[in-house]
């Protein structure tokens, strides 16, 4: 099943909001779309989520006061 144009466009504003890569983005919607077909199992989700944390950059993280 194709993922909405509006899903898409969201899920890279947000990254680029919190100042992550492209590929996070990439790497969200690779997973919706698996998601999305309803086949998924267990462990490629987690595979998909690990993919996802290690894209996400903390380096230049600020603690909110």
């Amino acid at each position: 099943m194709a993922i909405d144009v509006k899903v898409d466009e969201a899920v890279y504003m947000a990254v680029v909001n919190h100042n992550q890569p492209d590929k996070v983005a990439k790497r969200i919607m690779k997973l919706l779309e698996e998601l999305s077909d309803g086949r998924s199992k267990y462990d490629d989700i987690m595979s998909f989520m690990e993919t996802i944390l290690d894209a996400i950059e903390t380096d230049n993280y600020e603690e909110l006061e």
